[in-house]
């Protein structure tokens, strides 16, 4: 059965406060980024997040660096009004828009990031071409995504026909590591740095949840009573649930971290890439 993706997303949020860099794997992801924008030669550079959601990614960002240009894009209405109201005074700008068809001239950014993006869309090389696009010359596009395909994720799909993520998930679509380097060489940029995270205890973590959330009551309260994926911090709760969420974090982001280098059994590739 297709994946209904107006009634999945539907009142769900990645989260809206701004990731504290600690042991987890949110905060990894952060990182990488981090050393990537830092590096940039022009303070006022401008980035583009596509998929922001309600710009949590975006107030990282802003929390560190007080001087680059952020706009986040997201398709969905609902999550961009939220990013607006929570992100007063952060000079960000927020759009709503579709990030397989950019609303921005050509050469209009020096950055073009998305965190866990193209696995949620029908046409991932049209997103690729439209980031070549709107990136300058010299640009860097920076992403996190799944590489499910030769993960667990794909040994379950081989074994029982189905993947369960999609549902429990939104993944519509599965990568392997390769794969997700030559998209992006195909849409004319180079990559230039990777790094790998969601190893063999990350990933079997990862799996083991996100199959449990085939239950309502466990998807429940995943996508809302996370602390990972709360508004603020009141909404936060002291559970079971997110003690073991905190728990497997930890424990996959301390592997990931020895194994940054390391691709193999790696289910996660954050890559850097410049037109």
């Amino acid at each position: 059965m297709a994946l209904d993706k107006k009634k999945f997303y539907k009142g769900k949020s990645w989260g809206a406060m701004p990731i504290q860099l600690g042991k987890n794997l949110p905060s990894l992801k952060l990182k990488y980024l981090l050393e990537v924008i830092k590096r940039r030669k022009d303070p006022a550079a401008k980035l583009l997040e596509i998929g922001c959601g309600s710009g949590r990614i975006l107030a990282s960002i802003r929390e560190r660096d007080k001087k680059i240009n952020l706009t986040g894009i997201d398709l969905s209405a609902e999550q961009i009004r939220l990013a607006k109201q929570v992100n007063k005074g952060r000079e960000i700008t927020f759009v709503q828009g579709d990030g397989q068809k950019l609303p921005f001239k050509a050469n209009s950014f020096d950055y073009v990031i998305f965190f866990d993006f193209l696995e949620h869309i029908d046409h991932p090389k049209q997103a690729l071409s439209e980031i070549q696009r709107v990136l300058k010359k010299g640009g860097h596009l920076h992403f996190v995504c799944p590489a499910e395909r030769q993960s667990v994720y794909w040994a379950s799909m081989k074994l029982f026909g189905r993947h369960f993520k999609e549902q429990t998930g939104g993944h519509v679509q599965q990568y392997t590591r390769k794969q997700l380097a030559e998209m992006v060489k195909n849409a004319k940029m180079k990559v230039v740095e990777q790094h790998y995270s969601y190893h063999t205890l990350g990933s079997l973590m990862d799996y083991g949840l996100f199959t449990t959330m085939l239950h309502p009551k466990v998807a429940q309260q995943y996508w809302t009573a996370n602390n990972f994926y709360a508004k603020n911090e009141k909404a936060k709760k002291k559970t079971i649930f997110n003690r073991l969420l905190t728990l497997g974090n930890g424990i996959a982001w301390a592997e990931s971290s020895v194994f940054r280098k390391v691709p193999l059994t790696a289910c996660a590739v954050h890559l850097t890439a410049r037109k």
